[in-house]
């Protein structure tokens, strides 16, 4: 620590009154400038001695009063009790929550800064009378109501304007009932006793002061009220009063710098409560030098803290990392340099930061959208899915987690039942149903309970046990509070707001020595400390200083008028603890980010311009850049090694495996992806559909007419037959509705009640629908025409180029008609029928539109070539999406000049044998590897693009 304020203050006192330190008390600003002024002293005392009382402003006041100051939680269901009283009304805690915290805010403030309630929420009728009731008000007073009453006209009151004025006019009410209550209760909120303490004053009642001397040192805005009582303490030369300040708080000659910046304050409390007069305060006269660092986004400045601490870190308190953000702790301790010996963190983290505050905030989404029926308890896909991905749950249970989510993903489980996730004990804990905020509670704290007992044999998982602990204690507190006030049935949803607002309050604190070693610390506990060597993250405007308004009641005309605490006054204050910390500094580094991140704005703060202007310090300013260089995207390519070799023959004959029409159709449009698919066996990323899309409309189709033919196969239908089809829609209906519920969720009809077609599903079943019937009276119009057979499966031993191949698949449908056999298959997405050529058939340019063809030829071939006896063969395409078009047909074509040819297996056998004994020719080819297509637009749909670095 540098030879500065707090050393000066020690060393006087240890000079001047040696002998009486026990009999004094200091306040403080923070708990942490009393360590270390206490620190200070010690190095001083050469002998045993008794130390003075240390306190800060708020437990000074509190030792003055005999109220017990109560907590936020006691005070909000105390004063929702008073509002019904009050107003008349029955409102719910849950509805009250937000305006409680309101109103314990405004009354916090009325209270310090001794506004009279009566005064300030005047009535509309009362307004009228102003002149005469007023007449003690200043003029700026004066001037606030006038404005702010100025948008309240009688005559022309909305409803918003007259239910505000009914809540505005019951607030008087309001605060002196639920100030009598808490006094009965001897409780108190933390304005009620500062309030206390001025009255005793204003009524000239004694306070009982136990000290010989009350030392305020490093306050800064002070209330009323606190003026009060330091004018009371001045007066019986009972106090000494030390403030802290840079020569550049005096000097500023800017009159709009002086009534908004860091001097605001300032030279009120010299007057008013001078220092003693033989205190010399050390001040630096020239200033520190100041480095004003931009990076280009708040993680980049982690570059800059290890850089600046390997160069410029000292031990013994002389060096500080400050965050304005305190979310960016735990990065800052990773960019902390090994040089540093010692680490004390001063400020805490966050807990609703925690990754078990983020798993809490999940299990609150699995219990507002979990559902009851009479089978049991069920959940919906998305809460369970992020909970079985959490990095504490995937490391606790991570076998369990990754087979229950590939089942659930799998099988396309929409609503889970609770009970058939239940595989282990932790899983037992986190999906069950909870009814109300106690059972919630009790929830919650057992699963806390197990994950930690999970955690502790990991000696490498110390901090996240800290973590789990934390916010069980934070529950736990809670529901003490809850019993306290007789709250035992509190709604899930309204537990859940108070453990929140519980929890924003809360952090986990860091262990370590705070007299030892690099402080990290954030900006409110620098107040009143020095340092020689300091780095400052996050200067961004909207970071620091912050620019939201505060939360209140009190609109901020009257706030001003009153004098109430304002976002000017919030800028003052935070620009005096940042003008104070580095002018005594020898070397600051200054960060801030120029890249825009969420709400967080690219502009450097106001203070870092103020500092370059209105300062005389020896100012340089950086920007950090890295050398960037754009290299081209590696592109993928798999060589056909001794391993893929291996892969391939699999597909020979006397192996298992057989390339289908749709595999080889994958190879020709891209050899890379048909790499990926049968060779890496890289499965495409799957996810749960609750929404009936392309491919499960497709499957739907085709299973209703499978159910529709199947009794059929191997007869003739007719005509008649398909009308009664057409005719019986409720037969549709269920084939439709038994297709959702095979395809959207695991479970049978009947069996899970929430699996019932909804949302953009009913306009797809209504579509299929539609789509069915017209389709069946084109059958219809097609009859007699013969199944012979549905989902046939074909196999053949391929030969060609001294290769024998398993080629195979599943035929839609084989029907014949006018004695030639027909390859007939599905297709719901888009194609054409009408192919230029043989050739384009396997032109990678050419394939997709054509595929169809392809896969309906090769399945021609397959039985041409294992048929006992030669058939006429013809491939066909049924295309759902052209059943409304007048030119209906299902035959494919080849172009022939300006003319078009239905296209017979035996036309163009001997020219596709010789494409496809080319393509397995080249795909079984070792010199011919596995590489990515040339046209990027091919890649835009593809699942594997980012494995091609497309």
């Amino acid at each position: 620590m540098t030879s500065g304020f707090l050393n000066a203050i020690a060393a006087y006192y240890y000079k001047n009154a040696k002998d009486e330190l026990a009999d004094y008390c200091f306040v403080f600003p923070s708990q942490r400038a009393g360590i270390f002024f206490t620190n200070h002293l010690r190095q001083l005392v050469d002998g045993p001695a008794w130390a003075p009382e240390i306190l800060t402003v708020n437990d000074f006041f509190a030792s003055l009063s005999k109220a017990i100051p109560a907590d936020n939680i006691t005070l909000l269901f105390t004063l929702h009790q008073v509002y019904n009283e009050v107003t008349k009304k029955a409102i719910s805690f849950d509805e009250f929550l937000a305006w409680g915290e309101l109103f314990l805010g405004d009354f916090d403030d009325i209270d310090k800064y001794l506004v009279e309630v009566d005064q300030l929420f005047s009535n509309l009728i009362a307004f009228k009378e102003l002149d005469d009731d007023y007449s003690h008000l200043n003029e700026k007073q004066l001037e606030a109501i006038k404005t702010f009453w100025g948008t309240f006209k009688a005559e022309q009151l909305s409803s918003h304007q007259s239910h505000f004025l009914e809540n505005w006019e019951h607030i008087p009410h309001i605060y002196k009932a639920f100030v009598r209550q808490l006094q009965t209760d001897s409780l108190a909120y933390e304005g009620m006793i500062y309030r206390e303490v001025a009255d005793k004053i204003i009524k000239d009642k004694l306070i009982d002061i136990k000290w010989k001397k009350v030392v305020f040192v490093g306050l800064n805005a002070l209330t009323p009220a606190e003026r009060k009582l330091m004018d009371n303490l001045r007066k019986r030369q009972l106090a000494d009063f030390f403030w802290d300040y840079s020569p550049w708080m005096e000097t500023a000659a800017d009159d709009v710098f002086q009534s908004r910046g860091p001097g605001l304050f300032l030279n009120e409390n010299r007057l008013r409560y001078p220092a003693p007069k033989d205190f010399v305060l050390p001040l630096n006269e020239q200033g520190p030098e100041v480095t004003i660092t931009a990076v280009a986004n708040p993680t980049e400045q982690l570059k800059s803290v290890h850089a600046f601490l390997t160069k410029e870190y000292e031990s013994d308190l002389k060096t500080a990392v400050v965050l304005a953000d305190e979310t960016m702790l735990m990065p800052t301790l990773h960019g902390i340099p090994n040089n540093v010996d010692r680490v004390n963190v001063t400020m805490g983290y966050p807990l609703n930061n925690t990754p078990v505050f983020g798993l809490v905030n999940l299990l609150f989404d699995l219990q507002r959208n979990a559902r009851t029926s009479k089978e049991g308890t069920w959940l919906y896909h998305r809460h369970v899915l992020p909970i079985l991905q959490h990095q504490y749950i995937s490391l606790l249970a991570e076998d369990d987690c990754r087979s229950m989510h590939k089942k659930l993903v799998k099988e396309n489980i929409i609503f889970v039942r609770a009970t058939e996730l239940h595989s282990n004990a932790l899983f037992k804990l986190l999906f069950s149903r909870v009814n109300n905020g106690s059972e919630l509670a009790d929830y919650l704290i057992n699963i806390l309970t197990k994950i930690y007992e999970l955690l502790q044999p990991k000696e490498d998982k110390l901090l996240e046990q800290e973590f789990v602990y934390a916010l069980h204690k934070s529950i736990v507190r809670l529901q003490d509070l809850l019993e306290q006030n007789q709250q035992h049935d509190l709604l899930p949803e309204t537990w859940i707001k108070l453990f929140k607002k519980l929890a924003d309050f809360q952090t986990v604190p860091f262990k370590g020595e705070p007299l030892a070693g690099l402080q990290v610390m954030g900006i409110l506990e620098t107040r009143a400390l020095d340092f020689d060597k300091l780095i400052i993250l996050d200067l961004n405007e909207g970071v620091f200083p912050r620019t939201s308004a505060p939360n209140t009641f009190i609109p901020a005309t009257l706030r001003a008028g009153f004098e109430l605490p304002t976002i000017e006054f919030q800028d003052a204050i935070f620009s005096y603890y940042f003008f104070r910390l580095i002018h005594r500094a020898k070397k600051v580094e200054l960060l801030y980010s120029t890249g825009a991140q969420g709400m967080k704005s690219n502009e450097m703060s106001r203070y870092l311009y103020q500092l370059k202007y209105e300062f005389n310090a020896h100012i340089n300013t950086h920007t950090t850049s890295e050398n960037v260089s754009l290299l081209d995207a590696p592109q993928p390519i798999a060589r056909k090694t001794a391993a893929i070799l291996g892969e391939l023959d699999k597909y020979k004959t006397g192996h298992q495996r057989f390339l289908s029409p749709s595999a080889l159709s994958v190879y020709i449009e891209c050899p890379m992806r048909f790499y990926y698919q049968k060779i890496a066996n890289i499965s495409e990323p799957e996810e749960i559909t609750e929404e009936a899309d392309a491919r499960i409309f497709g499957l739907i189709f085709h299973d209703v007419v499978e159910h529709l033919y199947k009794p059929f196969e191997g007869q003739e239908i007719e005509a008649a037959t398909i009308e009664g089809w057409i005719k019986n829609k409720k037969r549709i209906d269920e084939l439709i509705r038994d297709g959702f519920n095979k395809h959207l969720s695991d479970y049978e009809k009947g069996k899970n009640a929430f699996t019932e077609i909804h949302g953009k599903n009913v306009m797809v079943f209504e579509v299929i629908r539609r789509y069915l019937l017209q389709f069946l009276k084109l059958e219809k119009a097609r009859a007699p025409f013969t199944i012979v057979e549905l989902e046939r499966k074909v196999e053949h031993n391929y030969a060609c180029n001294g290769l024998q191949l398993n080629i195979g698949g599943y035929i839609d449908r084989l029907e014949s008609k006018d004695g030639l056999l027909r390859v007939m298959d599905y297709k719901t997405g888009t194609g054409d029928a009408t192919a230029g050529s043989i050739e384009d058939l396997f032109n990678t340019d050419k394939h997709k539109k054509i595929k169809a063809t392809f896969q309906t030829l090769l399945y021609s071939l397959i039985l041409d070539e294992t048929a006992d006896e030669p058939t006429p063969i013809q491939p066909g395409v049924i295309w759902v999406r052209d059943v409304f078009k007048k030119s209906y047909d299902t035959q494919l074509f080849l172009k022939d000049g300006r003319s078009k040819n239905p296209i017979l297996l035996q036309s163009v056998q001997s020219e596709f044998k010789a494409g496809l004994d080319s393509l397995l020719a080249e795909l079984y080819n070792p010199d011919i590897p596995f590489q990515q297509v040339e046209d990027i637009t091919k890649c835009r749909f593809c699942p594997y693009k980012t494995l091609c670095n497309r």
